[in-house]
């Protein structure tokens, strides 16, 4: 049989290779550093080699490859609770719990149904793929079932992947209410969240309208199209907003009044870490001695002219020795700053929109937002304690 390989079947194989390297990092930092990403890390291994089955149809390799034969729903239905549990994982600050394996029973159901063709000889399985490579129809009506009929396993795990993408909603709408003030990595995941959502809806809603009018092959490509999509774009942004992959050790209710202790450093060589120890000195002399803290709209890549270091030297440093990024230090200096002006008695008058401005922020929401996220109360409250 002639092996079809385009630039569709390229795409496939990217996405398979960025795909499975992403989740060995993911993994690797969920057993290390960032537990909640265990179950996002278990679920991108899972889709990428659900890809990497796909390729295999796709490109026609997979009669050189029998033992693949319908294992692709092994992969699938691994994947489909783990996003679920990252989730719950991270909205309810747990990790994994006995019970979690109940989200298991619908693989081990099919294990049990298809178990008698997964142990085929790969003779019998290659008879198999023949039959059926060229007819995405009949390969989607999982005829080999032992105890189940032909067209469930399909249609059942598309209304399962439904369920527990709505369920994911809710718990990230809830989990969105009830945050008072949502901090910076809290929005970074949201905004996470509501695209890792827009890319599950047309894994599975496709296969719905196959019962009204979109033919069974359009909805194979668009399925894959979105899983190979969310594999790169997923994988790309881990990378680019580093909470994500590398999260923060969880803190109580998160609120600290010695918000100038440092988060527990990073591992680096004695001499990286000395030479950043002299970049923080000048970070911290610079910033102090000219209070540009004060200044409204102030960037890293601003400071980073000020100080003549490069934008990765200054972030790694606040990273590495304080936990903060370059937003989160500068507000911590306003708040820090405000912190003494009242104090000492002043600005025992002023509106908090003019506090907001002294102190270098933009607006009086994020004067507030900054002031609870470091002290767990706001500017207005924080002044009447003292003046008591």
């Amino acid at each position: 049989m002639e092996i079809n390989f385009d630039f569709i079947t390229f795409v496939h194989l990217a996405a398979v290779v960025v795909g499975i390297v992403s989740s060995v990092v993911i993994l690797y930092f969920g057993f290390r550093t960032n537990s909640v990403n265990q179950p996002l890390g278990f679920g991108q291994l899972s889709i990428s080699l659900g890809i990497f089955v796909s390729f295999s149809l796709v490109s026609q390799l997979i009669v050189h490859w029998p033992f693949l034969y319908r294992l692709g729903n092994v992969f699938v239905l691994i994947f489909i609770p783990m996003p679920y549990l990252y989730t719950v994982f991270y909205t309810q600050k747990r990790l994994w719990r006995w019970y979690d394996l109940l989200h298991l029973i619908p693989l081990l159901i099919y294990l049990a149904d298809y178990w008698d063709t997964l142990s085929l000889s790969s003779a019998q399985k290659t008879e198999l793929i023949l039959q059926e490579i060229n007819d995405l129809d009949l390969l989607g009506k999982f005829n080999q079932g032992r105890f189940i009929g032909p067209g469930f396993h399909q249609e059942f795990r598309t209304v399962l992947f439904s369920f527990y993408w709505v369920a994911q909603v809710i718990i990230l709408v809830r989990w969105v209410r009830k945050q008072s003030i949502l901090t910076h990595e809290n929005k970074v995941w949201k905004n996470w969240m509501i695209f890792f959502l827009f890319c599950q809806f047309f894994m599975w809603f496709p296969f719905y309208l196959t019962i009204f009018w979109l033919d069974k092959l359009t909805t194979y490509h668009i399925v894959n199209s979105f899983s190979v999509g969310w594999v790169m774009l997923s994988s790309l942004s881990l990378f680019f907003f580093p909470s994500l992959l590398y999260g923060k050790p969880f803190e109580g209710g998160n609120r600290i009044s010695k918000f100038t202790k440092a988060l527990k450093k990073t591992s680096i060589s004695e001499g990286d870490e000395k030479k950043l120890e002299e970049v923080l000195r000048s970070i911290e002399t610079h910033m102090d001695d000219n209070r540009l803290f004060l200044k409204s709209g102030y960037t890293i890549n601003d400071f980073s002219k000020d100080i003549h270091f490069p934008v990765y030297q200054i972030s790694k440093c606040l990273n590495t020795f304080k936990g903060l990024g370059f937003l989160d230090y500068i507000n911590q200096k306003r708040v820090l700053f405000c912190v003494k002006k009242f104090e000492n008695g002043e600005w025992s008058n002023y509106k908090m929109e003019a506090i907001a401005s002294e102190c270098g922020f933009n607006n009086r929401n994020s004067f507030t937002n900054a002031f609870k996220k470091f002290l767990g109360t706001s500017p207005s409250e924080y002044r009447e304690n003292i003046k008591h």
